[in-house]
C-alpha cells in the first residue's frame, strides 16, 4: 500500500510525499543517469520504494541536482528500481557517497537483500520513450552484461514489434554493459518481442548467463520542472 500521506524524515525533518504519480519524464540522449536495483522481500517492497523516494527527494534539493528520477517497483515485488539523471560523474560520486552512509544506516531495518549502484549514460532513445505513471502501459527493465552495438537494429525490430511504444539505451560508464527501460502496451508483448530472432540476435539468448529482466511499473517519477 502506497502511503497516502507526506513522511516526516526524522534526521533532516524534511517532507516527503509518498504518494504515487508524478509528470511524465524522459532521459535524454548524452546525459548521464545513476541506477540503482534493490533486491528485497516481497513484504518489503513498499517500504524500499518510500526509501528511495526519499533519497531522490534529497537528491533534488541538493547539489547533485537528480533530476529527473523514477522509482520503479517489479511486478514481483522483489525489485525496486531507482533512475537518477545526474550532471556526470562528480554528481554521481557525492550521489553514491550519500546513499551508501543511507544503507549502512538503514541495515538496522533490512529494507533490501541487496543493493547495486552504478553510472550509465544514455546512448539513444526512440519512440515514446518517456516513462509515464499516469498511464496503463507495461515497462521492462533489462540488463545485459555487455555492451550493445548494434543499437539502430535494435531499434528497428523494436519499432515493428506489436504494441511497442518506445525505448531507452543505456551503457554503463565502462561501456561494459547495457540496460535498456522499454515501454509496451501489454507485458506479454514485450516477451513475444524478446523471443524473436532480432532480440536474441541484438540482445543474446533469454536465459544468458549475467542477464537480467524484469516487468516494472513507475511508482513515483520526479522533476524540478513540474514543481
Amino acid at each position: 500500500m502506497v502511503m497516502s500521506r507526506p513522511h516526516e524524515d526524522r534526521e533532516n525533518h524534511t517532507l516527503v510525499d509518498h504518494r504515487g504519480g508524478g509528470s511524465a519524464v524522459a532521459f535524454a540522449p548524452g546525459g548521464w543517469v545513476a541506477i540503482g536495483v534493490a533486491r528485497v522481500r516481497a513484504e518489503r517492497n513498499d517500504a524500499c520504494v518510500a526509501a528511495y523516494e526519499t533519497l531522490v527527494e534529497k537528491a533534488l534539493t541538493s547539489n547533485v541536482h537528480g533530476d529527473p528520477a523514477i522509482v520503479f517497483a517489479s511486478d514481483n515485488k522483489r525489485r525496486v528500481i531507482v533512475m537518477v539523471g545526474l550532471l556526470g560523474h562528480e554528481a554521481f560520486g557525492h550521489l553514491s557517497a550519500a546513499w551508501d552512509d543511507h544503507h549502512r544506516n538503514a541495515q538496522h531495518r533490512v529494507i533490501s537483500e541487496s543493493v547495486s549502484f552504478a553510472l550509465y549514460k544514455v546512448v539513444a532513445s526512440t519512440g515514446i520513450a518517456d516513462v509515464d505513471p499516469a498511464g496503463s502501459d507495461a515497462y521492462e527493465y533489462e540488463r545485459v552484461e555487455r555492451a550493445v552495438p548494434r543499437v539502430a537494429e535494435l531499434f528497428s525490430s523494436l519499432n515493428a514489434s506489436l504494441e511497442f511504444r518506445g525505448a531507452t539505451v543505456l551503457y554503463d560508464d565502462a561501456a561494459s554493459a547495457t540496460a535498456i527501460v522499454s515501454r509496451f502496451g501489454h507485458v506479454a508483448a514485450y516477451d513475444t518481442f524478446r523471443a524473436g530472432p532480432d532480440a536474441i540476435d541484438a540482445l543474446g539468448a533469454v536465459d544468458e548467463p549475467g542477464r537480467t529482466s524484469f516487468a516494472v511499473r513507475p511508482r513515483k517519477t520526479l522533476a524540478l520542472a513540474s514543481r
